[in-house]
């Protein structure tokens, strides 16, 4: 057996001994039986169900990279490989993803890990505006800093360009300016601002006033905790920054 084998069994032995017995543990189980046996579009989904359950869990991330890989979803594998190389406190993990990063032709010694950014930011009132703030890789647009939300939003129109489907999303219901409103649950695969990323941030796909209004520009949405969750958030007022560092 292979030296990366034995370090993967122990591992998931491991973890199956911390999981309880719940669908995660019978979600990772069922993903690990796919893989074995090479059936490895239903392990993703296996994986993924788990991952959804658990998305702090460096080795589900791990098999769920993996399995990206078999199905030559190499985007996604990338991600999560970087995700683990950025956020994990495992050295065996890390250096396995690095090996999967390199093997995809991404160099691992290029990809440094920015643990610190100072935001100098825009006000308008009380409102922190951050600009450039890339989301999925694929816009750079500006969010209002918002400690006071649980969720990072996200208006229709940017849902649309990032092509993110809301059909099967579950709903959660916040309250908004004009009432309650029932607002789709979807995950950002990448926020990334001033070259400090965080991984698979939780968001609501609900529109501001000032979106309804058309006055809203290229104003996204809220940086809610979900973002915020893995930093140390520090605001100076009196310089219009903020300044985020990794826990």
């Amino acid at each position: 057996m292979s030296k990366i084998k034995i370090i993967l069994t122990v591992f998931i032995l491991f973890l199956l001994i911390l999981l309880p017995k719940t669908a995660l543990a019978d979600s990772f189980q069922d993903g690990i039986k796919a893989y074995e046996a090479s059936n490895y579009k239903y392990a993703e989904s296996c994986f993924r169900k788990a991952f959804q359950s658990d998305q702090n869990n460096d080795i589900i991330k791990y098999y769920l990279a993996i399995t990206f890989v078999q199905n030559k979803n190499t985007a996604n594998a990338k991600l999560l490989y970087k995700n683990i190389i950025a956020t994990s406190s495992n050295p065996e993990v890390i250096n396995l993803s690095k090996k999967g990063l390199a093997l995809l032709g991404d160099s691992a010694s290029s990809y440094s890990k920015v643990t610190k950014a100072i935001l100098n930011v825009n006000t308008m009132g009380n409102v922190l505006i951050i600009d450039n703030v890339n989301v999925n890789d694929a816009a750079k647009v500006k969010f209002i800093f918002d400690t006071g939300a649980s969720y990072t939003t996200i208006s229709t129109e940017l849902a649309n360009k990032l092509k993110i489907s809301t059909s099967n999303a579950p709903s959660i219901k916040i309250m908004t300016g004009s009432g309650y409103i029932n607002a789709p649950k979807i995950t950002l695969k990448k926020i990334e601002i001033n070259g400090l990323t965080a991984y698979n941030v939780a968001a609501l796909v609900a529109d501001l006033p000032m979106h309804t209004s058309g006055t809203a520009g290229d104003l996204a949405g809220l940086l809610g905790l979900s973002f915020m969750k893995d930093f140390k958030v520090t605001v100076d007022r009196p310089k219009n920054q903020i300044i985020l560092e990794k826990n």
